[in-house]
């Protein structure tokens, strides 16, 4: 009993105790106390933790550390704490990427067929950049493989994302006509940093960035279960509100994967400035922005956003993965900006208040917080006839069968691994799926008969399903 008190008595101290340096501006009690105030809900010694770190002109000026890293064992959150980055790690590999065209080894431009030879041909040319720029029209592997008989959590190999491509039949959309938020193509531009390097991508990116760097705590997951040193445990609340572990066994590289610490990430925040990896022209690569085929442009570079907040100039992505999550902002123009990474999703992600916190004086507007209210759905519309969509359905790209079901006046749709959700008819031959996201649109033959649907799925847009004879 007396080990117990004194190892929580041990954890407490740490959490009173938490690492904190500062430059004179930082010493400020009125930005430490800022920060405290919006991270308290991280500030106890029963709930997972975060750490936040903030950089100027190159140089760290504030870092702290919150609440625990582990609750089962009551380990403090640290400043050199690791957590995975989750989408904050798509900006390494546009920085890889821009890096490996600097060299002549690649071109931006280059059809993605020229490094990776199995895909097929889906009849347009996908250049490396529509892959950086989410307008490849290829599919989402996350929500793709939601459709299969995946559920959020389930593992997800990195060769998953060519043998997904492998049997796509048709693109989603023309490429650049459209922006869809999308992870298999940053795993494929993973794959082409090995085809170009002849490398392996996480030894390629230790040895050309984060060693450079002396990233020395950064890691990629490539391996599943890999051991990763004084890596915070990964917790979501449960229905009931208590904290649960969630795991991330995935090795998806290029797109996540990432795991660092808020000191690792200050000698990443501090490169934008001083330059020791990368010249001019890698940055300018890395923050151009890209652009659709009607000259739209998407804010959007190689895994970074690049938008204007006023007049302000400001880069950045958010990251979420498992119960990670992150957020990096940097302010070019200033030469400022911070990280913050937690290892829970119950406090959310603050980085209106933390930008105002460490930015405010500079940012002519507030910043906008990554949760916004979830739109409304649209009222149900009568259907006549619910039965004429019953039957038995199959997607031949995916192998993946699906039942309309009816009863009473309700249908569902059924998937015998993945379970049964409800459709909510909005004309039009259209039903929203309820309690999943994403909508089904059925088609008819030449006698008006229901003979297949379309499943869209977020940002999985087009896959077609037959019925079939039960």
């Amino acid at each position: 009993m007396l080990k117990h008190r004194f190892t929580d008595r041990l954890a407490a101290l740490s959490l009173t105790l938490a690492t904190f340096t500062a430059s004179a501006v930082a010493q400020d009690n009125s930005l430490e106390q800022d920060v405290d105030d919006i991270l308290s809900a991280w500030n106890t010694t029963a709930s997972p933790g975060a750490a936040v770190a903030y950089v100027e002109n190159g140089e760290t000026v504030f870092k702290k550390a919150y609440g625990l890293a582990n609750l089962e064992h009551r380990i403090a959150w640290t400043t050199d704490t690791v957590s995975d980055l989750g989408s904050v790690s798509k900006q390494f590999t546009g920085f890889a990427l821009a890096l490996l065209a600097e060299q002549g080894k690649l071109s931006l431009d280059d059809d993605i067929r020229q490094h990776l030879p199995n895909l097929p041909d889906l009849g347009e040319t996908i250049t490396i950049k529509n892959l950086f720029h989410h307008t490849s029209g290829l599919r989402e592997i996350y929500n793709t493989l939601y459709m299969v008989n995946r559920k959020p959590g389930d593992i997800i190999f990195q060769e998953d994302a060519q043998t997904l491509v492998q049997y796509q039949t048709k693109l989603q959309f023309e490429p650049g006509s459209q922006y869809l938020y999308n992870n298999t193509e940053y795993m494929l531009l993973a794959d082409i940093v090995e085809s170009v390097s002849g490398q392996q991508f996480h030894e390629w990116m230790d040895e050309n960035i984060f060693a450079p760097l002396d990233m020395n705590d950064t890691v990629i997951m490539h391996r599943q279960r890999q051991v990763i040193p004084r890596v915070a445990t990964s917790y979501v609340k449960d229905l009931e509100g208590v904290f649960t572990q969630r795991y991330d066994n995935s090795t998806l590289q290029g797109g996540g994967g990432i795991y660092s610490t808020v000191e690792d990430m200050t000698r990443w925040i501090a490169n934008f400035t001083n330059h020791t990896v990368g010249t001019e022209r890698t940055f300018k690569t890395l923050t151009e922005s890209g652009v659709l085929n009607n000259g739209e442009s998407l804010d959007y570079g190689l895994g970074i956003s690049v938008d204007m907040i006023g007049d302000v100039e400001r880069w950045s992505h958010g990251g979420s993965s498992a119960g990670y999550r992150s957020m990096l902002v940097y302010l070019p123009e200033y030469e400022r900006g911070y990280i913050f990474q937690t290892s829970t999703p119950s406090n959310g992600v603050p980085a209106a208040k933390l930008s105002q916190a460490f930015l405010g004086d500079v940012l002519p507007v507030p910043d906008t917080e990554l949760n916004p209210d979830r739109p409304q759905l649209p009222e149900a519309v009568a259907l006549e006839n619910p039965a004429i969509y019953q039957g038995r359905y199959l997607s031949d790209e995916l192998e993946a069968f699906y039942s309309i079901n009816l009863e009473g006046d309700t249908l569902s749709l059924f998937h015998r691994w993945l379970g049964e959700f409800d459709l909510r008819y909005t004309g039009e031959d259209t039903f929203l799926l309820l309690g999943r996201g994403g909508s089904l649109t059925f088609s008819r033959d030449s006698e008006n008969d229901v003979n297949g649907f379309v499943f869209d799925n977020g940002r999985t847009i087009g896959v077609e399903f037959r019925r079939i004879e039960q």
